[in-house]
């Protein structure tokens, strides 16, 4: 009989042993492998949010960067912040993003981004940190008397400067009165008997013939002509690139040429700031007086005055230059008025000469326009008007204040010549019937503007009126317009404002046709006048307040110009002459948890 071994039954336990422990071998690196599967899920979910919140950060910077460089150029912070809009729950294939617009402190935008993958299974929070500077924008109207090419004062008139926002000429009055020209080689003649409260620049030669004083530095690309005279002459710096012919009478601070100087007797250098030079010049040097003409006890040939100062330029626009760039802003025409004009009349089809008479009264509301006239003793209204919509690009930043429902439009009058004659009377009254609500009342006219006799335009306060016209604008005789609150209206714009496209015929030299503007009355007068391409007749007896922007001004009556300072602050087109537009620049990036994120993000929306 055979006998069993006792252990034949052990190779079975050790092949089941093996098998179970093979088995949690195999689990636990399921598990593992299942855990590794997640966490790369995970990594990768999390990876593609966050590319979800980077792509916000890129499209909200790209409309920052498109609103500052190309919306409005002239913009500053706030602008930014109250344009640009965050972008709301942004769907790219499977994801999503949303981010906030926030600035911190002063000259910094964040840009938080919350980026989603699959729902939100993954989310992912950061924040973009930018460096705003706001654009260097420079006034369009930022002194009383601006010639393109040149500048002619010769009448008895104060020039200087007032701030209608502060209070009355007489109680604001100050020395801000600067004159100026722009284009190339333009000089500017200064022979009445007045004084200029301001200082003078010249692209050309500066010519000083007249008795009264310059109160402020004069300055030339050319050179500097100082006739005989005696007493102060310039009350400040004689300044220029170019030559100083110095005949008579006191310069009080220093003179600084880089050409050529010539003193004459009686011409003096007070230099009443005491510094170390009196004079300093490039070129050469003759002067009549050598026991005058020294600074303790040297005298003014010496080696340590003939030393070129490199005077700074006066800015100029030449278009002639041979360096001219197209896409520069023109410094005579900012506004880039007369290449606009065409579009502006697009619309003004009218054939219409319109005639104000004595014994009429034509009244302009922004929405409406009626004329009353006397019949048979009675006034009567024999017509109503009714204005048309378009759209003028200079109201880009104010709007016009017109009443209708379309803000973005503008309502105008159209007709083909205007002229108020006689005893006529034309009133410019605000939207409402009740004098409430101000209101601003444009025409356009494709032809002249004139007002003759005794007639009168009346601007109601609270109201402004703007003039587009091609032709020219005669403002004569006792020819009143009268502002009752001149200045800068509630809707930013100016109470009487004349904006010309008049170019004279190159083959005509007769006055008439080189002068498109010509003021004459023996009336003040408040307006803003800018005609780039024509010449200012400024021979009235009556006290100009405002601005003039012209080709040429010619100034030779008694009447004094007085520039309001708070016209720099009229915005029309962009805002102002943009000499450097705004710029974004990224600096870094700034990560919170996602419940910082969640909160500032609530802020936001209840802040906005």
């Amino acid at each position: 009989m055979k006998r069993f071994s006792r252990q034949s039954g052990f190779t079975l336990i050790k092949v089941m042993l093996l098998s179970t422990m093979a088995s949690v071998v195999v689990f636990t690196s399921m598990k593992d492998t299942i855990v590794q599967e997640r966490l790369s899920g995970n990594f990768q979910k999390d990876l593609n949010a966050r590319l979800q919140a980077e792509k916000g950060v890129f499209a909200t910077a790209d409309d920052l960067n498109d609103y500052a460089t190309t919306i409005n150029p002239s913009a500053t912070l706030a602008d930014v912040l109250g344009n640009v809009a965050g972008i709301n729950n942004q769907a790219t294939g499977d994801g999503q993003f949303s981010t906030t617009i926030t600035s911190p402190e002063a000259g910094i935008i964040e840009v938080g981004s919350l980026g989603n993958k699959y729902g939100d299974d993954a989310a992912n929070n950061m924040v973009a940190v930018f460096e705003f500077t706001d654009a260097v924008v420079e006034p369009v109207f930022n002194n009383p008397v601006t010639g393109c090419k040149g500048v002619n004062l010769s009448g008895s008139g104060l020039v200087d400067s007032y701030d209608s926002k502060a209070g009355s000429y007489e109680d604001t009055k100050s020395n801000n009165g600067d004159v100026n020209t722009v284009i190339g080689d333009s000089d500017v003649v200064l022979s009445g008997h007045s004084p200029i409260r301001g200082d003078v620049k010249a692209s050309g030669v500066l010519y000083l013939k007249g008795s009264s004083p310059v109160i402020g530095n004069v300055q030339s690309n050319t050179g500097i002509d100082i006739s005989h005279g005696s007493g102060v002459r310039v009350k400040g710096d004689a300044l220029t690139q170019g030559f100083i012919i110095h005949r008579g009478g006191d310069i009080t601070g220093v003179v600084r040429a880089n050409g050529n100087v010539e003193m004459l007797w009686g011409a003096d250098i007070l230099n009443e700031f005491n510094d170390p030079l009196d004079i300093q010049y490039g070129g050469t040097g003759k002067f009549e007086l050598a026991t005058e003409h020294s600074q303790d006890g040297v005298y003014y040939t010496a080696e340590k005055f003939n030393v070129n100062p490199n005077v700074e330029a006066v800015r100029v626009y030449d278009p002639d230059s041979p360096n001219h760039d197209e896409t520069t802003v023109d410094e005579c025409d900012p506004l880039a008025l007369p290449s606009n004009m065409p579009d502006i009349m697009t619309n003004n089809t009218s054939d219409e000469n319109l005639v104000v008479k004595s014994n009429q009264i034509f009244t302009f509301r922004p929405q409406r326009a009626s004329l009353e006239e006397k019949v048979q003793g009675q006034w009567q209204e024999t017509r109503s008007w009714i204005s048309s919509e378009t759209d003028i690009y200079l109201f880009g930043v104010n709007k016009q204040v017109h009443g209708r429902l379309n803000e973005d439009s503008e309502y105008v009058y159209n007709m083909k010549s205007l002229t108020i004659g006689g005893d006529g009377m034309v009133n410019v009254k605000t939207v409402s019937s009740n004098g409430t609500g101000g209101g601003d009342v444009i025409w356009l006219i494709d032809g002249d503007f004139i007002m003759t006799g005794n007639s009168r335009l009346q601007i109601a306060k609270g109201t402004s009126l703007t003039v587009f016209v091609t032709g020219k604008v005669r403002l004569g005789g006792s020819a009143q317009v009268i502002t009752e609150d001149p200045g800068i209206t509630e809707s930013g714009l100016g109470t009487f404002n004349i904006f010309s496209s008049y170019k004279p015929d190159p083959n005509d030299n007769s006055a008439d046709n080189k002068n498109g503007i010509i003021v004459s009355g023996t009336s003040s007068l408040y307006a803003v006048i800018y005609a780039p391409l024509t010449s200012i007749s400024m021979n009235g007896s009556g006290q100009f307040f405002g601005t003039v922007r012209g080709a040429t001004i010619e100034a030779n009556g008694g009447s004094g110009i007085h520039f309001d300072e708070a016209l720099k602050d009229l915005k029309l087109g962009n805002g102002g002459t943009v000499k450097e537009p705004a710029t974004l620049k990224f600096v870094g990036w700034r990560y919170k948890h996602p419940e910082e994120f969640t909160d500032d993000t609530e802020q936001s929306s209840k802040s906005e």
